[in-house]
């Protein structure tokens, strides 16, 4: 087993965030997720952030690190640092350590995202990850004049032109969301690129068998609904000829001890929705044991 860590990308801009937060989250049914805006409240603090969690998951030996993406943010409510330009800073910092972001999909033109992606690849030390989903808030959508309903179309279509792209084909593609006519790019990855697809249902599981090189579960799955999902994820990997790579997700903290690690997230469970079955854990430094879950131990279980 490999354990990775993801930074966070979406930032309060001030005091008010937090109450703007509990509302939209009131406004929303049971079990729903959405990401909460936390940390400083400037820019430079929150690069500065950024930079430190790099530098410690890379000095703690952790096996990958991945940022998010978001769009349209509003200025009064967050600030969310855009993934690709956000990597190659941190990129200064993780050594050889597998990095990568993951990106929603529909909101990316496949040639510039693979001439993007070599880019990156020229100055990374390490191997890069990069891994689609589709999005799922209908304002982002808005902005960019795109109709929800068209997201997974987007997303494999652009799986498919990047993944040729980055291959070194050269690409005529004519679809419903992109013409691409005798693409190619350059530079070419010079470090190994992996494709993976995320998603919480089971279509997602099934899409990432088809398209990707793994499947980065939701992060608030049940472990029922996973359980499901995985046994769908391997029987379409194995029907697509490919090896079945599932990334379990989990929200972690880190805590100097068992008590603190407790305090911590039991006030931010307390302020928001957690979706019956799903799992929290917490990481006491000085103990080195998993509380109240063993990741291992229940990732094991949905094998």
């Amino acid at each position: 087993m490999k354990l990775g860590t993801s930074v966070r990308f979406l930032f309060p801009t001030g005091p008010a965030t937090l109450g703007r937060f509990q509302s939209l989250l009131a406004s929303m049914p049971r079990g729903a997720f959405i990401e909460r805006p936390m940390g400083a409240f400037t820019p430079e603090e929150q690069a500065r952030n950024l930079l430190e969690v790099a530098a410690a998951a890379r000095a703690a030996g952790l096996d990958g690190l991945l940022t998010g993406d978001s769009h349209g943010a509003n200025p009064g409510y967050a600030a969310a640092f855009s993934p690709l330009p956000t990597l190659a800073r941190l990129m200064s910092v993780t050594g050889d350590m597998p990095v990568g972001v993951v990106l929603l999909a529909p909101f990316y033109h496949p040639v510039l995202l693979a001439e993007q992606i070599g880019t990156l690849a020229a100055f990374a030390a390490g191997p890069l990850i990069v891994t689609f989903t589709l999005g799922g808030r209908p304002p982002q959508f808005q902005a960019f004049g795109m109709e929800e309903k068209s997201r997974v179309g987007r997303l494999e279509e652009t799986v498919a032109i990047v993944r040729a792209l980055l291959a070194g084909e050269r690409v005529t593609h004519r679809g419903r969301y992109h013409t691409v006519d005798g693409a190619t790019i350059s530079p070419l990855p010079r470090v190994p690129v992996e494709i993976w697809l995320g998603g919480t249902v089971p279509a997602a599981a099934e899409r990432a068998a088809r398209l990707g090189d793994a499947w980065l579960t939701g992060q608030n799955a049940t472990d029922e609904d996973l359980r499901g999902q995985l046994a769908l994820y391997r029987e379409a990997a194995a029907r697509a000829g490919r090896p079945a790579r599932p990334v379990l997700r989990r929200d972690i903290y880190v805590g100097a001890s068992d008590e603190d690690a407790r305090a911590t997230v039991g006030a931010v469970l307390a302020e928001a929705t957690a979706a019956p079955g799903s799992t929290s854990c917490w990481w006491a430094a000085r103990t080195r044991l998993w509380k109240p879950c063993d990741a291992t131990a229940r990732w094991a279980s949905t094998r």
